[in-house]
């Protein structure tokens, strides 16, 4: 049994992992990173990045070198049908997955953190607090940090074997060679696009839709022009101008689970995807999952590195929070894409007349570190 009794052993090298490894490191807590991969894979799609995962990040000290590479978007326009409702102010940035995860996987190599790859989790001894790769390798370790996303096999050996649901919902995307400054968000029946600036000649096109047809749940998953234009009306399509030529269209599915009562087990703690998967209709999976690390973190350095103590305070500050969140994401999901014509009368009033998107958006966006 190999030994890494002091550390922290992080599961996964995604969003969560990352930022809970250099969090750990910066306040003086040993850890250790296991991804299952052979390196850390950025998938080629956007994030966007709202105020609260801003605060995070700015805490990492990496926020200012992530908007010299991303888009910094301004304002975003809300489309209905193809004609203007309305448009808004907005702080967040827009950038690639590539270029978060390159700063946070930099910055936690630059703590003197270790990143583990190729080391696919088989099994907890939970109680002992020892883990069981597929290599053969296998450790003791001091607390396991479940960052190992929606398919979390932490949380299946924690709390049993139910598997993530489709939602009903699949998404498109893509990179277009193409320039955009601020964001534009088309509501359409059954569906929604939205698409941002990566970079100043990068743009993210993602285009969610309703369907019974399940999709599998990867990011690697393509498609063509064609089938995109089956769930898409061509004159929407026709906005963007390089989506033709694009051969790297691709098409998930997106996957949620049941509510969740806990956010931890015996000696393992879950974030993120792990922990409390969210539908992307209000941009909030990624900034979720800062918001854990940075929470777990802070109350970790206040217990003096009492982990018991700490898994209950971190609980008792997240669950509520993600719960909302994660509800908010799919009511807003059934609004983007309803077929009603009252209903999608009712909705494009309240955004052109009243302060519900400023409304609902400062109460999303309103943790605070």
């Amino acid at each position: 049994m190999n030994n890494y009794e002091n550390s922290v052993a992080i599961i996964g090298a995604g969003i969560s992992g990352l930022a809970l490894g250099s969090f750990l490191k910066e306040n003086n807590f040993p850890c250790v990173i296991f991804e299952r991969s052979s390196n850390i894979s950025e998938y080629g799609a956007g994030i966007s990045i709202s105020p609260n995962g801003k605060d995070v990040l700015k805490k990492l000290n990496i926020l200012e070198e992530l908007k010299t590479v991303s888009g910094n978007s301004k304002k975003t326009t809300f489309y209905s049908n193809l004609k203007e409702i309305t448009s808004i102010d907005t702080d967040v940035i827009t950038t690639s997955r590539k270029n978060l995860y390159d700063l946070l996987l930099k910055k936690y190599y630059s703590l003197g953190g270790v990143v583990l790859f190729d080391y696919e989790l088989n099994d907890i001894d939970i109680k002992n607090k020892n883990i069981f790769f597929k290599n053969g390798v296998n450790y003791h370790v001091n607390h396991i940090a479940a960052c190992d996303g929606i398919k979390s096999k932490c949380r299946q050996i924690c709390f049993g074997s139910e598997m993530p649901q489709y939602s009903g919902y699949s998404v498109w995307r893509t990179i277009l060679d193409q320039n955009q400054i601020n964001i534009n968000f088309y509501l359409g029946s059954g569906f929604h696009i939205v698409s941002y600036p990566i970079n100043n000649n990068k743009t993210s096109f993602v285009a969610a839709v309703k369907t019974r047809e399940e999709n599998e749940e990867s990011w690697m998953l393509r498609g063509t022009y064609s089938d995109l234009s089956k769930d898409i009306p061509i004159d929407i399509l026709d906005n963007f101008e390089t989506l033709k030529d694009k051969k790297d269209i691709y098409k998930w599915g997106i996957y949620t689970r049941s509510k969740i009562e806990s956010l931890y087990s015996t000696n393992v703690t879950l974030f993120g995807d792990a922990a409390h998967p969210i539908t992307p209709f209000i941009g909030q999976g990624g900034c979720m999952a800062l918001e854990d690390v940075y929470e777990f973190t802070k109350v970790l350095k206040s217990n003096n590195g009492q982990f018991l103590k700490t898994q209950k305070e971190y609980q008792s500050k997240r669950l509520k929070r993600v719960r909302y969140i994660n509800k908010t994401s799919m009511n807003q999901g059934k609004l983007n894409h309803t077929k009603n014509p009252f209903l999608v009368f009712l909705r494009n009033f309240l955004m052109k007349n009243t302060n519900i998107i400023r409304f609902m958006t400062k109460k999303i966006w309103e943790y605070r570190i």
